[in-house]
């Protein structure tokens, strides 16, 4: 596909329209027994629609199925132009999981999902659902969330339901029995749909009914602000005692099956389903007398599972409780890098990180003959000490300390990346395409951009030649970023522009917001405020349908400042806007304030831009509502901040604005990495 496409424009950016206001109810969580009218109110009880409890066991859309029986039947004889509408995401909320073969999810449409028969007659583990390779093995491997794919489908999903709904009243009120045993993509969906539906003047109202008190995931939702409870939920530790999944006893040599299902558990987020099937599969392997690597390998999964939920000391625990039983040195190995891995990323402990990498090492240098399996944990190790080593570069005080510290970060990763250059196998390719970007991201941050992007561009022919467009949006990104950061304004606007095209025809409104927004920052930086206000107002438009509070507040900053700076009128919609999210600003304009004042109340009033980050987002807080790490390692390690006002910066040069944004955290200059022994350019040919 070539990202010269161009997609027809949606009907959300033609929509003139920005001022919202985020929807302030919604869910009401009731956590003990009490009547609708006492609750709701009397119209409430006219309004109300039943909706019965799900099967026990968390398995996906569990909950969304049990509102799709209420809501199909009304819908097929009411609203029959609305199926068709939504049916590309109503084939995947009613499909079945289905066996492998000709006709099985691996061979029709392209979409990976959970783990399905291994065609020996077993049954369908879960029901279908969208999860890539690549999603499965990233959690499961890097402890990473990967949730941008599955955030557009649930979008899709929830805009279906707010579109069908009204069939079955005007206002209607769901009453949902046994809320806490929804799973967590209904979950995720239900929410969704009550945010669209009160921005589109539809209300929807959710009344969950909580059989046992509570979950973490809702105790997490009732933080919301559309949420309110009723009573005191009553949370557990771990989940509460559930009849476990019928399972096999497996072995974890095997190359598909339960762990896959598992993997894609955990990919969705659906921590609740995966932690059942954990706890069945150590069940079924302890009774069968199974291997002390199998049930090492279930533990490991534990970790990660609650890893992904921020319980990061009970994750440690498990993986050290799963290094006391693993007897393979591949497997120990990979343990040591899991752990490494958590205490860099969670408490910020490098030293106590290289400890166990240098463990992994260890345990892989026992062995005579080293397998591919080995060498690909090996590689991966050493790109964990290359991060490692690049953190601590960020945290020295010292320069010459730094940038040894860089130097011996760029060998490890070389060092990983010959391993496994020429190594079959998707486990390997992953890797080489993990490695390769992280390269090219040692460059940025060292301050080589040109080599940066010339070293992506060459890594990423392949990738680039299957024709994938999926593939080209990272891509341009990546290549803008760093054309802005070594101040090439026009190159960079160029790279996002070519990148919001191929958005726009994947029908990506989530990436698309980050990229206008990105075009936007650029055009600011560049003086074109013209472009920039065209492309931040797009921006806040798709912000805005995505119901996401904190990029529209960001991308409208952004619109009223190239106003602002440009010295264009704020149209009606704009301002209407402004009244919500900047009254103080919004009141200036109206008393007719000058570019100096107006200025000054935008600062006063916080209007700030966020600076394109080194990597498009592979998770969305907002919709997956798991919430957000405490700090962005990608802007830290870059030297990217997270808001920037755009009036501040306007009296300096882009040179001296990188200078700031750059030298305030120690990034070397290019001449002085050059003369500390950076080879960058001879190294990436090696």
């Amino acid at each position: 596909m070539s990202s010269s496409a161009v997609a027809a424009r949606p009907a959300w950016l033609q929509d003139p329209t920005l001022a919202w206001r985020p929807a302030v109810r919604g869910v009401v969580l009731c956590a003990h027994p009490h009547d609708l009218a006492g609750c709701l109110g009397p119209n409430a009880v006219r309004a109300a629609v039943a909706i019965g409890p799900p099967p026990t066991g968390y398995d996906h859309l569990c909950g969304v199925q049990e509102l799709l029986a209420v809501l199909l039947p009304a819908a097929r004889g009411a609203l029959p132009e609305v199926l068709q509408r939504h049916a590309e995401v109503l084939s995947l909320l009613t499909r079945a999981n289905e066996p492998d073969g000709p006709d099985g999810p691996d061979s029709s449409d392209g979409l990976d999902g959970p783990d399905s028969p291994d065609g020996q007659g077993h049954a369908p583990r879960g029901r279908f659902v969208p999860v890539s390779e690549t999603a499965s093995l990233g959690t499961t491997r890097r402890i990473s969330r990967e949730s941008h794919t599955t955030a557009g489908w649930i979008d899709r999903a929830a805009r279906f339901l707010v579109d069908a709904l009204p069939v079955l009243g005007e206002r209607p009120v769901l009453v949902i029995e046994a809320f806490d045993h929804w799973d967590r993509i209904s979950v995720r969906i239900l929410y969704r749909a009550v945010l669209i539906a009160d921005q589109q003047g539809r209300p929807l109202t959710v009344r969950g009914l909580l059989r046992d008190g509570g979950t973490q995931f809702l105790e997490r939702l009732s933080r919301q602000r559309a949420v309110r409870v009723c009573g005191t939920l009553s949370v557990p530790d771990a989940p509460r005692a559930a009849p476990a999944p019928a399972v096999e006893p497996w072995r974890s040599a095997e190359p598909v099956g339960p762990l896959r299902a598992i993997g894609d558990a955990i990919a969705l987020q659906n921590f609740e389903r995966a932690d059942l099937l954990i706890a069945a599969h150590l069940a079924a392997v302890g009774a069968a007398g199974g291997r002390v690597d199998d049930l090492a390998d279930l533990i490991r999964l534990q970790a990660i599972s609650q890893a992904q939920t921020g319980r990061i000391d009970s994750a440690v625990a498990k993986l050290e409780e799963s290094l006391r039983l693993a007897e393979r040195p591949e497997l120990r190995a990979h343990l040591n890098y899991l752990v490494a891995l958590l205490v860099t990323k969670r408490k910020d402990d490098t030293d106590t990180a290289r400890t166990y990498y240098l463990r992994g090492l260890d345990c892989l240098d026992a062995l005579a003959e080293p397998g591919v399996e080995a060498q690909v944990e090996k590689a991966w190790i050493l790109n964990g000490l290359a991060l490692a080593a690049a953190i601590d570069a960020r945290e020295a005080e010292e320069s010459g300390g730094r940038d040894q510290l860089f130097q011996a970060a760029f060998e490890l990763e070389f060092d990983a990346f010959r391993l496994v250059r020429e190594m079959p196998g998707d486990s390997a390719f992953y890797l080489r395409y993990n490695l390769s970007h992280n390269l090219a991201f040692l460059l940025q941050i060292t301050g080589w951009h040109r080599q940066a992007e010339d070293f992506l561009r060459s890594v990423s022919v392949t990738m680039l030649g299957t024709g994938r467009p999926e593939f080209y949006v990272p891509h341009h990104y990546a290549i803008a970023v760093l054309q802005l950061r070594r101040g090439s304004h026009e190159e960079a606007a160029e790279s996002f522009g070519a990148a919001v095209r191929v958005a726009g025809t994947l029908r990506d409104p989530f990436h698309l917001e980050k990229l206008l927004a990105a075009a936007g920052y650029t055009d600011m930086r560049r003086g074109d405020h013209t472009g920039a206000a065209r492309h931040y107002r797009d921006a806040a438009r798709t912000a805005r349908r995505l119901c996401d509070e904190k990029a529209f507040a960001q991308d409208l900053a952004g619109l009223l400042w190239a106003l602002t700076l440009g010295r264009s009128p704020w149209d009606r919609h704009t301002l209407a806007a402004a009244r919500i999210w900047y009254p103080e600003a919004a009141g200036a304009y109206d008393r007719g304030a000058g570019q100096e004042s107006l200025a000054e109340a935008l600062t006063t009033a916080g209007a700030e831009v966020a600076p394109p980050s080194s990597k498009l987002p592979s998770y969305l807080p907002a919709v997956d509502l798991e919430g957000l790490p405490e700090r962005d390692l990608n802007r830290f390690l870059a030297g990217i901040t997270s808001r920037e006002n755009p009036g501040q910066l306007s009296g300096r040069s882009v040179g001296e604005r990188e200078a700031v944004a750059v030298d305030a955290v120690g990034v070397p200059e290019p001449e002085r990495a050059q003369a500390s022994g950076h080879s960058v350019t001879g190294g990436v040919g090696r």
